[in-house]
């Protein structure tokens, strides 16, 4: 991958620069819950439809879809917030664990509902959203003891976003202690803010409310470019702000900066499917922008650009740093879309799972591509959704197969994968790590051919103790990769041996 990045600016942006970055998110996390289903029938009790259930999905929502978008930025981050005393809160702190993620900083609070968001979907349409939840602002104490944790953490730490949903995890007085701690020590604040006072985002680094939030910070409508020109310059001075970065969906953003300068970035023209989480996306970018490079008007921009990658997928999913890398790249520096790190599939995976599609995985060597390979590929792929495989890198293969073996090396063999209409993503990996690998993505099916005994399968027990399954694909007429170099091998020395054979190996043909 190509991680300078040329801008329009003339600067160049390496992406990689925020792998180097840390950033502490503080504020609402939530359970997003989804129950998938068809729709069959009206029900005879009342004029609702009757959703038969297929499966149900979880993932991180709230602040932890900011935690989210920065894992896949490549950065490391620290979590700080509230929840109950409820299976719910486990399952928080396990999404957080997946990502590589310490949930040290989510606090109990006795008496507590962890906020829950379940969206009933029949037919790809939400029928339905049911939320558990408490909003009251959280006891005293839980400011002591936030303020204690971030103490601890400050001196590792590049950002802080505040990621502030109205739940009670984030009250004024943690608010301001946490922008005047980040600013004292130096450290970008950004803040996705919510209700009408504004006050206790004072000093921050950057503020991002949407258009409706700020109408409602100001209070008046923002009908027009001027009416916005005045909200945005009247909260950024009067915040004492850094900058101010009004989001207005499909007319861009309006970024305003302390030196009394004002500038809109128009929206990146695509087709909008979704803008769940494009604030959560927003901050996140605004934060490792401001961090790595101390620039708002870079950071805006940069912030535009994902932002306009994000509402063009469906459900809330976050921006990887290799979608990012691409949608900057000049002509002829794209990167294939399929092929991705082990780090960047867990979000995929999960955030598939979470639109309700089953992924199935399978993992090999794929050395010399022949017809069976792609006939098992294709038949694991009719088994779910979306196929991920795993190819085992040229260290692994060697490891296995021995001296000579693999014929084609990973780079190669990861872009004869990919162009397979079957595979919808592939990555390498040393075959010690697929234990850890399944552990952390979780696929819903393992694949196989059946030409290997079920219980041999290396990584059943994994999968099937999350819950998943190990399917066997039926293998009529193994072909043997060993074999077949044998009969290249054996074709070759004949050819040798044969009148002229020298042309068969390039040499001393002359001519056509």
């Amino acid at each position: 991958m190509h991680s300078e990045i040329a801008w329009e600016r003339g600067r160049q942006l390496n992406l990689e620069d925020f792998s180097n970055l840390k950033v502490l998110v503080a504020g609402d996390f939530m359970l997003d819950e989804y129950i998938w289903g068809q729709v069959g029938r009206i029900s005879p009790e009342a004029p609702v439809v009757v959703v038969e259930v297929l499966r149900e999905t979880q993932s991180l929502g709230g602040a932890g879809n900011v935690v989210n978008n920065l894992v896949a930025l490549g950065a490391q981050a620290e979590v700080l917030g509230l929840v109950g005393e409820d299976p719910q809160a486990g399952v928080l702190r396990e999404y957080l664990s997946r990502l590589g993620v310490d949930p040290a900083g989510l606090f109990t609070e006795p008496g507590r509902r962890t906020t829950r968001k379940t969206r009933v979907i029949g037919e790809a349409q939400q029928v339905v959203r049911i939320d558990r939840e408490t909003t009251m602002p959280a006891a005293p104490a839980f400011t002591a003891n936030a303020l204690a944790f971030v103490d601890s953490r400050l001196p590792h730490l590049q950002a802080i976003v505040l990621s502030d949903y109205g739940k009670g995890a984030l009250p004024p007085p943690l608010v301001r202690a946490l922008i005047h701690r980040g600013r004292e020590q130096g450290l970008v604040v950004v803040v996705d803010p919510k209700g009408h006072d504004y006050s206790p985002y004072a000093r921050a680094s950057v503020v991002t409310p949407n258009r409706k939030e700020a109408e409602l910070a100001v209070g008046y409508p923002l009908t027009g470019r001027d009416e916005i020109r005045k909200a945005g310059h009247t909260l950024r001075e009067s915040l004492l702000l850094e900058s101010l970065l009004l989001t207005l969906g499909p007319e861009g953003m309006w970024l305003f900066t302390r030196d009394g300068g004002d500038i809109l970035i128009p929206a990146q023209a695509r087709e909008v499917f979704d803008v769940s989480g494009a604030g959560d996306t927003v901050v996140a970018v605004m934060a490792l922008g401001l961090a790595a490079w101390g620039d708002p008007l870079t950071a805006a921009r940069l912030a535009n650009v994902a932002a306009g990658v994000v509402v063009g997928k469906v459900g809330t999913a976050p921006i990887y740093r290799t979608e990012l890398a691409r949608e900057l790249a000049g002509p002829g520096e794209r990167h294939p879309d399929k092929i991705k790190p082990p780090a960047e599939l867990r979000l995929l995976v999960a955030a598939l799972q979470a639109q309700g599609k089953k992924v199935v995985f399978t993992n090999g060597c794929f050395d010399l591509l022949h017809v069976g390979h792609i006939k098992f590929l294709e038949d694991s792929r009719r088994q779910g959704d979306c196929l991920i495989v795993a190819l085992d890198s040229d260290a692994s293969v060697r490891q296995v197969k021995g001296a000579g073996r693999p014929v084609i090396g990973e780079e190669q063999r990861l872009r004869l994968l990919a162009a397979l209409a079957a595979v919808d993503y592939v990555t390498v990996f040393d075959s010690h790590e697929l234990p850890l690998l399944l552990s952390t993505l979780r696929p819903d099916i393992l694949t196989k051919g059946s030409n290997y005994p079920g219980e041999a399968v290396t990584g059943r027990e994994i999968v099937t103790g999350y819950g998943g399954q190990v399917v066997l694909i039926p293998v009529s007429e193994p072909v043997s990769v060993s074999g077949l170099i044998h009969q290249i091998r054996n074709a070759e020395r004949k050819a040798l041996k044969s009148p002229g054979g020298k042309g068969v190996k390039g040499e001393g043909r002359k001519g056509g």
